[in-house]
C-alpha cells in the first residue's frame, strides 16, 4: 500500500516513514524539500536510503498532476493557479492519491485538519449522494 506523507520535513513524520519502509507493510511516499529532508535525516541519524522522496515543485509528475487538477476543478482553477497550489504538499499529495500514484494520505502533524480535509474535498470529493464527512486521529501513548 502506497501512503503519502506530505509533512516529510517534520522529524516525527520522517521517523515514521523510515519505520514504515522497514516494516514492508506500507510504501511511504514522503513529500517535501529534498535537501531539508536529507539534512534532517543526517542530523537525526535516520537511514532514508531507498525512501521515495518527492519535492512537489520540481517533480516530474507535476505537469501531469496540474493538468488533472485543472480538469477536476474545471472552471474553478486556472493552470497558473494549479501550478502554484500544487507546490503545497497537501494539494500535491492529494493529487497523487486522486491520480492513482498512491492509495492514501496521512497528514495533520504540521497542518490543521481543515487544511488536510479541504484539499481532499476539493479534489477527491465525497461519493455522490453523500454530503457529510468524518475524520479520525490516533494517539499512541508511550507506555501502552
Amino acid at each position: 500500500m502506497r501512503i503519502v506523507l506530505p509533512e516529510g520535513e517534520d522529524e516525527r513524520v520522517l521517523t515514521a516513514a523510515v519505520d514504515l519502509q522497514a516494516s514492508d507493510y506500507v510504501e511511504p511516499i514522503v513529500l517535501g524539500n529534498v535537501d531539508k529532508i536529507k539534512a534532517l535525516a543526517a542530523e537525526k541519524s535516520l537511514n532514508i536510503e531507498g525512501l521515495n522522496i518527492i519535492q512537489p515543485d520540481t517533480s516530474d509528475l507535476k505537469a501531469t498532476l496540474v493538468e488533472q487538477f485543472v480538469e477536476r476543478r474545471k472552471g474553478k482553477a486556472t493552470e497558473e493557479q494549479a501550478q502554484s497550489l500544487l507546490n503545497d504538499v497537501n494539494y500535491f499529495g492529494t493529487m497523487l492519491v486522486y491520480a492513482g500514484y498512491a492509495d492514501g494520505l496521512v497528514s495533520g502533524a504540521a497542518h490543521s485538519t481543515a487544511d488536510t480535509v479541504r484539499h481532499a474535498l476539493q479534489i477527491i470529493k465525497t461519493k455522490p449522494g453523500v454530503s457529510k464527512t468524518s475524520g479520525v486521529f490516533f494517539m499512541i501513548k508511550e507506555d501502552q
